[in-house]
């Protein structure tokens, strides 16, 4: 595997080297980032993993060490929220989920920035992402349930991890090379021109908000601060928003693989 300078101390003193703290974190920044990445990661979530990353790479420590640290960092977040039932106990859980998702960026980085990437690392990525999601709603039902004394939480939280196991299967099926006719991985997007219609910008920007819901460190936070000036607990609106996504995902994506695969012309041509 190619192999970082980061990796060599003597690289760190090359004279043709970023000069200075900050010049060498843009470098790990500029070197590590994708290419097409969310507003979110690009301004806030990478630029902090660069600084992680600026660290870590002058260890042993592996991309998938990172990836099952950052998911030991995550389990704060849903004992926070089941524990410490207060608005102050939901922006400590928002805090610590975070810090789980920057070490989430950082093992990718690292690995881009090492040579150290690898296929299964992709899909551990995918893995620890959707364990993450379940303990989030499970942890946020069981939270109002304990506030609230109402069982419908319980069961709330309980369709919640179903919506999220139902729709990450389905995402597992789709992109199954012998269904999407390629191999997908895990964090590969692919590139959609802007439409110029006005019912194809209509869909185009509930897509986009759907993937803006369904990647929830960009909001959590926010949902956070707004338990501070409600009289209701923000993980009212988290289960809300984030079940309601799901929701619409499953529904789609299952209509669409059940078109695609019922019809009697599926059989026909093929080997």
């Amino acid at each position: 595997m190619a192999s970082s300078p980061l990796h060599e101390p003597a690289a760190m003193n090359d004279p043709k080297a970023p000069q200075g703290l900050g010049a060498q974190l843009k470098a790990v920044y500029l070197s590590s980032r994708k290419k097409r990445d969310i507003t979110w990661n690009t301004y806030v979530a990478r630029p902090a993993a660069a600084v992680l990353v600026y660290f870590l790479a002058k260890t042993p420590i592996t991309p998938n060490q990172v990836s099952m640290l950052g998911a030991l960092v995550f389990l704060a977040t849903p004992a926070a929220l089941i524990f410490w039932r207060s608005p102050l106990g939901l922006i400590v859980a928002a805090l610590m989920l975070q810090l789980a998702y920057i070490f989430h960026c950082a093992d990718g980085q690292l690995a881009r920035l090492t040579g150290m990437t690898s296929p299964v690392g992709a899909y551990l990525d995918f893995l620890i992402d959707e364990v993450k999601a379940l303990l989030l709603v499970a942890a946020c039902g069981v939270r109002l349930w304990l506030i609230h004394d109402d069982l419908r939480w319980l069961i709330a939280s309980l369709l919640g991890v179903v919506l999220v196991s139902v729709a990450t299967s389905l995402t597992t099926f789709v992109r199954r090379p012998e269904y999407a006719g390629e191999q997908i991985m895990p964090g590969v997007h692919a590139a959609r021109e802007r439409p110029t219609s006005a019912l194809g910008l209509l869909l185009w920007g509930v897509e986009s908000a759907a993937k803006y819901l369904i990647h929830y460190p960009s909001w959590f936070s926010y949902i956070a601060l707004l338990g501070l000036f409600t009289p209701f607990d923000g993980a009212i609106p988290f289960l809300a928003l984030f079940m309601g996504v799901y929701m619409l995902y499953t529904a789609k994506t299952g209509l669409a693989v059940t078109l695609k695969l019922a019809r009697p012309g599926f059989y026909q041509h093929r080997d």
